[in-house]
């Protein structure tokens, strides 16, 4: 699982348990019983409420996505799109303003 992609660089799921395992001053395998915790809760939060706000973070929302027509750009034929169920994640401004500046 990639975690964060920033510039070309890329962290995955293993270097940033390491990374919160050193800050917690705990072993990897607490920090990631830990990050699987918070995962867990977060994917329970939104099924259950379907939005959560992260103070410094952002919101996550679950969005209803109604069916729908489309065109296919290779034959030019409409196509039938069925309704979803998709996850957004907002980045608030203090996020924005100490990560993407």
């Amino acid at each position: 699982m990639t975690i964060i992609s920033h510039g070309g660089v890329v962290m995955r799921e293993k270097e940033f348990v390491e990374k919160l395992a050193a800050k917690w001053d705990i072993t990897k395998k607490e920090a990631e019983e830990r990050l699987d915790v918070v995962f867990a809760t977060l994917k329970e939060a939104l099924k259950a409420v379907g939005e959560l706000t992260l103070n410094d973070f952002g919101k996550f929302i679950v969005q209803q996505k109604p069916a729908r027509e489309a065109r296919n750009p290779m034959t030019g034929e409409t196509v039938k799109v069925p309704a979803k169920t998709v996850a957004k994640w907002r980045p608030n401004k203090k996020f924005k303003d100490e990560v993407l500046a």
